[in-house]
């Protein structure tokens, strides 16, 4: 996709890293083109279900905690996997600028997660969840943050 006029152009190779709890799609930012090249999922096992409505009984109520410690899981199991892939990339010089997208109650928790060559290239942090957005719409928020 290219970028309209009234967006800036992107000076040197981006990683747009545009996540939310359970999913990452990773943007390719270069001049005036954007587009997807990536996408990550992490969804909980069938087996990890099943052991949950074990723990919290038969009565198909689960308690708010449980369902929190599950979305943990896939969190940290999703971050995991990002910057595993994201250094990757970074190591074989397809990107030289990073900018993520993490719901804002996350952004400390990524950043954790993330390798420490990922952080001295990340240059902007938007604290949305913008997962399900408009790739244009992802572009304008990061180059406000930037």
């Amino acid at each position: 996709m290219q970028l309209p006029e009234d967006l800036h152009p992107f000076r040197v190779p981006t990683l747009i890293a545009v996540t939310d709890n359970v999913q990452a799609k990773i943007y390719l930012a270069n001049d005036r083109s954007v587009e997807l090249i990536h996408t990550i999922s992490t969804k909980l096992e069938p087996m990890e279900q099943e052991r949950v409505q074990i723990i919290t009984g038969s009565g198909g109520a689960r308690s708010g905690e449980q369902h929190e410690q599950n979305q943990k899981y896939t969190r940290e199991q999703l971050y995991d996997r990002l910057s595993a892939d994201l250094v990757g990339r970074l190591r074989n010089g397809d990107f030289q600028a990073l900018a993520v997208t993490v719901p804002q109650e996350n952004v400390n928790e990524l950043k954790e997660s993330l390798h420490v060559d990922l952080l001295k290239v990340a240059d902007a942090w938007v604290g949305k969840l913008l997962t399900n957005d408009d790739v244009l719409d992802i572009v304008q928020h990061v180059q406000e943050e930037a």
